[in-house]
C-alpha cells in the first residue's frame, strides 16, 4: 500500500491546484517510481518536469514509464470506442465515467491522467443487455452473477475482459454497498455531456455528478485513496460551470453527504482548501447511522463481506429476502 501521506506523492499530486511547495531537491525516480504509478500520477510528474517545476535524477526513466502508461491508455480508449459501436448497435443508454472522461474535461492535458481500465454506466433494468452485447463482441465476465436479477438489482458494476484482456467495469451504480444503493441513478442520465475522443462524441456525466462520483469514489473506493483520483477531485472544482449548490442538492437527495464531505476534505488537503464546497465539507456534521455504514468501507479485512451485508439495512423489506439469498448462496459457493 501507497503511503499516500508522502510529501512528494502529496507534491506532485497538488501541483497547479493551489499554493504549492514543489520539490527542492531532483526526485530520486527509481525510489518513486512505484508508488507515483499506483497514485496515478507519472504524468503529472512528467509535465512538472518538462515546465520546470522540479527535476528527477533521471528523466529519461521517468520519460520511458510516462509513455508506457500513455501506451496502455490508448489501448483503452480503442477499446472503449470498440464498446461504445457495440452499445449503440444494441440501443442502449451508457456514459463514460472516470479515467478517459476526466482526463479529456478537467486535466490540463490529457497526457496527465493515466488509467488502468474502462468504466462505463449503463442503466441498472438494461445492465444484462449490455453485458450479453459485449461478450457477444468477445468479452468476458470475471465472475459469475450471483442470482438472474442480482446485478439488475443490486451491484455496482459488473467487470469484463475485453479481447485483449484489458478490463472494462459496467456500473450500475457508483459505489458498492449501502451508500451505492443509496443513489438515484436515474439523476446520471439526466442532460448529458459530451467529451471527444478520436473524433468522436462520447456521452459522460455532467459537471456536478462527476464531482459527486469523484468524491463518493475517493470517500468509499478504497481504504486509502490514489491521489490521482484526489487531484481530478480539485480540478474538478475548477470547472466554471459547477453548480455547487446542485452538488449538494443532489448528495442530500441521495443521502450520500458524508462521502460527498469526506471527497471534498482530501481535496482541500492537497490545495483547494478555500472552495465553498470544501469550506462546507469542513464543517459537515455526519449522522450516527452514517458513521456505522462508513465504518464498513474502512475494513482492510471482509471488505466486501461487511458491505453486503451491511446493504440490507438500507434495502426496501421487498428485496431482503432476494439479496440474503444471493449473498448465502455466494458464501456456499
Amino acid at each position: 500500500m501507497t503511503d499516500v501521506t508522502d510529501p512528494l506523492l502529496r507534491s506532485i499530486a497538488g501541483w497547479g491546484i493551489g499554493p504549492h511547495l514543489p520539490p527542492v531537491e531532483p526526485v530520486a525516480f527509481a525510489a518513486s517510481a512505484s508508488s507515483v504509478g499506483t497514485e496515478k500520477l507519472i504524468g503529472v510528474l512528467q509535465a512538472m518536469v518538462e515546465t520546470g517545476a522540479c527535476d528527477v535524477d533521471d528523466a529519461a526513466a521517468l520519460e520511458v514509464a510516462h509513455l508506457d502508461a500513455m501506451a496502455e491508455a490508448l489501448l483503452l480508449e480503442d477499446m472503449l470506442l470498440q464498446a461504445a459501436d457495440v452499445l449503440d448497435e444494441a440501443g442502449l443508454s451508457w456514459r463514460v465515467l472516470k479515467g478517459p472522461a476526466l482526463a479529456h474535461l478537467v486535466h490540463p492535458d490529457p497526457a496527465q491522467r493515466s488509467f488502468g481500465d474502462i468504466d462505463l454506466l449503463v442503466r441498472g433494468e438494461e445492465i444484462i443487455e449490455a453485458v450479453d452485447a459485449l461478450t457477444r463482441a468477445g468479452a468476458s465476465r470475471a465472475q459469475a452473477q450471483l442470482s438472474e436479477t442480482f446485478d439488475r438489482r443490486f451491484s455496482k458494476s459488473v467487470t469484463l475482459h475485453w479481447r485483449n484482456k484489458t478490463e472494462l467495469d459496467m456500473h450500475r451504480t457508483l459505489a458498492p454497498g449501502p451508500f451505492g444503493l443509496r443513489i438515484d441513478t436515474d439523476d446520471l442520465f439526466a442532460d448529458p455531456h459530451t467529451f471527444t475522443l478520436a473524433g468522436r462524441p462520447l456521452l459522460t456525466l455532467t459537471p456536478e455528478m462527476h464531482l459527486l462520483h469523484g468524491a463518493i469514489h475517493v470517500a468509499l473506493g478504497d481504504v486509502e485513496p490514489r491521489l490521482g483520483n484526489v487531484r481530478d477531485l480539485a480540478l474538478m472544482l475548477n470547472v466554471p460551470s459547477l453548480d455547487d449548490q446542485a452538488v449538494r442538492a443532489v448528495a442530500a437527495k441521495w443521502g450520500c453527504e458524508l462521502p460527498l464531505a469526506l471527497g471534498l476534505r482530501a481535496a482541500g488537503d492537497i490545495g483547494a482548501e478555500k472552495h465553498p464546497l470544501v469550506t462546507w465539507a469542513r464543517s459537515y456534521p455526519p449522522s450516527a447511522g452514517d458513521l456505522q455504514l462508513l465504518a464498513v468501507y474502512r475494513q482492510k479485512a471482509g471488505r466486501f463481506r461487511a458491505q453486503a451485508w451491511a446493504t440490507l439495512r438500507v434495502l426496501p423489506w421487498r428485496d431482503k429476502p432476494s439479496y440474503a439469498k444471493s449473498l448465502l448462496r455466494r458464501g456456499s459457493t
